[in-house]
């Protein structure tokens, strides 16, 4: 099965407009967008909360994730790092269009991204214990961290 957007030749440039348009569309605000090597952040702010969102991007020279002696080229990183924007459009697209419908929450969907003191996620803090709070051990030790 090919992976969504495999082909695309959409410019890394439109699609951060997009993703600034599409942003704006559902009410967004502090709108910003910062890349460095192998990650690039969306940042915004919409009802209240403060959400970024990371896109790993490949690195010329790295491994690819499941090949032991495959680098990226710098093509082959390209292609993939336009694929990966193309994703994180359709991603935000449906994230946004869900919650305007009414089928979820802002706070359901964008709970992992939504900031907490000290420029962390939530999802920054919690997805590293979760493993522990499945048997509640890591959550008795949260909850006592943070009252």
């Amino acid at each position: 099965m090919r992976r969504y957007a495999e082909r695309t030749a959409v410019p890394v440039l439109r699609s951060e407009i997009e993703i600034k348009r599409i942003l704006q569309r559902y009410s967004a605000d502090r709108i910003g967008i910062m890349s460095e090597p192998g990650r690039a952040t969306i940042y915004f702010s919409i009802k209240g909360r403060d959400v970024q969102l990371p896109i790993p991007l490949p690195v010329v020279g790295e491994k690819l994730p499941g090949k032991q002696y495959v680098k990226w080229t710098a093509a082959s990183a390209a292609a993939e790092e336009r694929r990966r924007w193309r994703v994180m459009v359709l991603t935000l697209k449906a994230m946004l269009e869900a919650v305007e419908s009414g089928v979820t929450t802002f706070d359901e969907v964008f709970l992992a991204h939504v900031v907490i003191g000290g420029n962390q996620t939530v999802g920054q803090l919690l997805v590293p214990r979760l493993t522990a709070m499945r048997t509640g051990q890591g959550l008795r030790e949260l909850l006592s961290e943070n009252p």
